[in-house]
């Protein structure tokens, strides 16, 4: 009887309605695969999605493994339940908008296995124009979040006070250790992720990344950004541009970072995050109003922003889902 030896790397991919995004994705890992740079187990968690990606993964891509998480869970919960059955010796969590480089696969890979104490490690996000995207971040504070909500943390992003949070004020371009690295595509330790028992699923969407990272640091294992991996990101892909879509993103947001205020620093500064929040989205929907006589699309902006203060005032601290999820 042949022995099946272990992957080297087992990928989690959420996918709800990016078939077409979805297919790229595959392609790039497989070719990676191809190429030696790593074994892999290739496991798509399906959130409810109903464009057909179950048919075309079956047809061009058959050593893909598929599970349904019975509905769209949130992206948490969905990599959970793919990684419940994935045997690598890394995890590697990944967006389905996504494309892996080449080179990615093997010089993450090469850098976990020769630092031993590091659990997670973050790659270079290219977005479709060719920039970097910020995908690195220091623990978040309130202070950050006065600063998102003023604009000041647009105003002047080179600024280490206002530019903390989302590490504008680094160029991306060097190996370091990092608070947390952006949950659309981290390689992490598979002894890890299980010590610290996977992602909260009380997050729906956003923050999950950032507890994440949060716990895992606390439990000893440093997170490091490596620029040398890079990957293609198509972003916001599954998300949508209507106005309603916009404003369920924003408040599923707001939500979870609510809920994890809450959770790590108590209902103080849950309190205080709630109003500056409220108070930006009021900021963001008065000025959008006095723009109606001049400008056309204000007027959608205005409906956003109204509707972002209506499930602001409904946060509560029960769990990390946005009011009226669906």
């Amino acid at each position: 009887m042949t022995e099946v030896k272990q992957p080297d790397i087992s990928v989690s991919i959420v996918s709800y309605n990016t078939r077409d995004l979805l297919s790229a994705c595959l392609k790039s890992l497989l070719e990676r695969e191809q190429a030696g740079e790593a074994t892999l187990e290739i496991i798509v968690a399906d959130n409810g999605s109903t464009d057909g990606y179950a048919e075309m993964v079956a047809s061009a891509y058959p050593t893909v493994k598929l599970i349904s998480t019975g509905g769209n869970v949130g992206y948490g919960r969905g990599n959970n339940a793919a990684l419940a059955i994935a045997v690598g010796r890394y995890y590697f969590i990944l967006n389905s908008d996504t494309e892996v480089e080449p080179g990615a696969l093997a010089g993450m890979l090469a850098f976990m296995d020769s630092r031993t104490e590091v659990g997670m490690v973050g790659a270079q996000l290219i977005l479709p124009d060719g920039s970097i995207q910020r995908s690195c971040a220091r623990d978040p504070t309130l202070m950050a979040v006065f600063w998102e909500q003023t604009y000041l943390d647009k105003l002047f992003p080179k600024n280490r006070v206002t530019g903390s949070y989302l590490m504008t004020d680094w160029d991306y371009k060097s190996q370091r250790e990092v608070e947390q690295v952006c949950g659309a595509c981290f390689f992490v330790r598979a002894e890890a992720f299980k010590k610290i028992g996977g992602f909260d699923p009380a997050y729906f969407m956003y923050f999950e990344d950032t507890d994440l990272c949060v716990r895992l640091r606390k439990a000893g294992y440093p997170i490091y950004f490596y620029p040398e991996a890079r990957i293609l990101h198509h972003l916001g892909a599954s998300s949508g541009k209507s106005w309603r879509t916009r404003a369920l993103m924003i408040a599923s947001y707001n939500q979870s970072r609510y809920y994890y205020y809450r959770r790590n620093y108590g209902p103080l500064h849950a309190a205080f995050l709630k109003a500056t929040v409220l108070f930006g989205a009021l900021l963001r929907l008065s000025a959008w109003t006095l723009l109606l006589p001049i400008k056309r699309s204000a007027g959608e902006q205005v409906r956003l922003f109204a509707n972002v203060v209506k499930r602001t005032l409904l946060m509560s601290s029960q769990d990390a889902q946005p009011a009226d999820k669906g």
